[in-house]
């Protein structure tokens, strides 16, 4: 069964194929000429935060680099879905194009009884940046590597309380159990700040959570990190080892940034503006800006970002299913 099949989505890979194939309705000169005027571009959060920001660093760069405006419009709410949905709605002229968490069409498939868009809708123009989770302890578990933690979480089975703030922090939890065999408590918070406010004050044990969020509490000593969740060490903090070479061989987890289009997009728009932001993104200033709110950036192409995304979906599908993962509503 492919891993949309209780959605009725079609194989990841065989629909965007499909809508990039379909999208060469423009012919190359009118493709050199976009844009002709305003784009706008949809950020499914809302105004201040790492996602925001880093959808504003890009507005402005392509804005000078078309000498036309690139307007930001924030439709946060709904774990990303609400403006995900309106990007997969707009007219696919190339003057609507998003930007979103991976998660969005990742891990939102499996984790949401019902979505207002489907995968098909949408085209995956790049990946832009990339930011681990950090799996944070309270300084009071007698941990300093994850070694030591596994050793002290086989000896307390079930004792342990883990600190979750979304979708994407309970299956990072979820795949460290299962590769880790080791067992403990998760308990869901609304958001990353008192996720961490709680690992920090003793009420909760451990807490895989965003650079961003965990830095200050990690700098008092309060909590420690222990590793990232990529499958290599981020560029940002290469003192802190990967969860794959700290103990927990083969796991590997990510969250991207994805700009995205509708589906029907004109090719030759998908790649003019696939080249146009990994040029922006090759920017000092950019770069900087953007290592400033803790993502690295990245940058691919589009088929690249297509390939990541249907690995990391199968994934979450097939953890959800192994180790029959319930969401709340």
């Amino acid at each position: 069964m492919n891993i949309f099949g209780s959605l009725a989505f079609r194989p990841f890979a065989s629909f965007m194929a499909g809508v990039l194939l379909l999208a060469g309705a423009v012919s190359v000169a009118q493709a050199q000429n976009y844009p002709v005027r305003s784009v706008r571009l949809i950020v499914t959060t809302a105004p201040g935060g790492g996602l925001d920001l880093m959808a504003r660093v890009m507005a402005g760069k392509l804005t000078e680099l078309w000498g036309q405006p690139v307007v930001v419009e924030n439709r946060p709410g709904a774990g990303f879905v609400i403006g995900t949905d309106a990007v997969a709605k707009a007219s696919p002229d190339g003057y609507t194009v998003g930007f979103t968490s991976s998660a969005a069409l990742t891990i939102n498939p499996v984790t949401l009884p019902s979505l207002p868009y489907r995968l098909e809708d949408l085209i995956p123009v790049t990946l832009t940046t990339a930011n681990p989770f950090v799996l944070t302890v309270n300084s009071n578990v007698p941990a300093n590597t994850v070694q030591e933690l596994l050793t002290h979480l086989r000896a307390n089975p079930g004792k342990l309380n883990h600190a979750s703030n979304s979708a994407s922090t309970l299956l990072a939890s979820a795949l460290f159990k299962a590769l880790a065999n080791v067992d403990y408590i998760d308990v869901s918070y609304k958001a990353a700040a008192p996720a961490m406010t709680s690992t920090t004050a003793g009420e909760t044990e451990l807490c895989f959570i965003d650079m961003a969020t965990s830095s200050a509490a990690v700098k008092t000593g309060r909590v420690r990190a222990l590793a990232v969740t990529t499958a290599q060490r981020y560029k940002l903090a290469t003192q802190i080892p990967t969860l794959a070479e700290a103990g927990v061989p083969g796991y590997s987890m990510s969250a991207w940034g994805v700009l995205m289009a509708p589906a029907g997009t004109p090719a030759d728009i998908v790649a003019k503006i696939n080249t146009d932001i990994r040029r922006a993104l090759a920017l000092p200033d950019v770069v900087s800006r953007i290592e400033a709110v803790g993502n690295e950036v990245i940058g691919t192409s589009t088929e690249d970002a297509i390939r990541l995304l249907k690995l990391d979906a199968e994934k979450w599908a097939k953890l959800v299913k192994e180790r029959n993962i319930r969401f709340g509503n």
